[in-house]
Order: C-alpha cells, then sequence, then structure tokens
C-alpha cells in the first residue's frame, strides 16, 4: 500500500513538471500561413514596368504599379494569391487584374509595389511558389 501512495505521488509530481514546462514556439507564421492556402504553381516571377501605369488591364482596371496586383495566364480576375520567393521565404498577397506574362518561361507579372515587397526589383524575376488564397 506504501508502495501504491508512493507510485501515485511520483506520478502526479511527473505530470505537474511536465506541465509546467514550456516548449519552443515557432516564431516563423510562415508555417501556418501555408498550410491554410492550397498550393497553385511554381515558376519564375517577373514584374511590370513603370511605363505601363495608368493603362487598362485585362479586366478593365487602370494598372497602378503602387497597388499589389499581378497578371496571370489562367486564374480569375480578382483573385488574391500569395506570392513566396522560394529563396527568402519573403511573401506578398496579390489580386489578380491583368493576363500575362507573355514570356515563355514566367507564371505571374508582379506591379513594382509587390516586386519591392519581394525584394525582387534589381534581379528582375525570381523563383516562386503561389498560393490561392480567394478566387
Amino acid at each position: 500500500m506504501r508502495i501504491l501512495k508512493i507510485s501515485v505521488k511520483i506520478v502526479l509530481l511527473f505530470f505537474v513538471f511536465v506541465g509546467c514546462t514550456t516548449t519552443k514556439k515557432d516564431k516563423s507564421t510562415n508555417s501556418k500561413i501555408f498550410s491554410n492556402y492550397s498550393f497553385y504553381q511554381r515558376g519564375l516571377a517577373s514584374f511590370y514596368d513603370y511605363k505601363w501605369a495608368g493603362r487598362k488591364t485585362a479586366s478593365g482596371d487602370k494598372f497602378d504599379p503602387n497597388k499589389l496586383t499581378a497578371a496571370s495566364k489562367t486564374l480569375p480576375f480578382k483573385s488574391i494569391v500569395m506570392v513566396k520567393d522560394v529563396r527568402t521565404g519573403k511573401s506578398v498577397f496579390v489580386e489578380i487584374n491583368d493576363r500575362g506574362p507573355y514570356v515563355e518561361d514566367r507564371v505571374i507579372d508582379l506591379s513594382a509595389a509587390a516586386a519591392k515587397k519581394l525584394g525582387i526589383t534589381k534581379k528582375g524575376i525570381a523563383k516562386v511558389d503561389i498560393y490561392i488564397v480567394s478566387n
């Protein structure tokens, strides 16, 4: 009987200590973000030049390089997608409002503002993953 009481106390102490410990939290929100959206495509992203500012896009909107928008050959207009730079892990949310890109190996054309958020304005292109947020 005495051994049983001691065993129960040891087990209870074990649970108290385990319950008081903390685990290291994942400070990266990316793992949570990406699990909420469905993967769509991987490929090269480029961005529009400022010379297109003010011109009509395929959706009828005026192109504004300062807005977070993009062109896709297949995604519906007004879709919101998250574009993630595969190398750096940086990401940006954009609205699809145009068609393109019309360069064979590219999958998305970003506005200058979106490209700046990804940090690709100097290089001009980047390998990206595209996640559908809403369409």
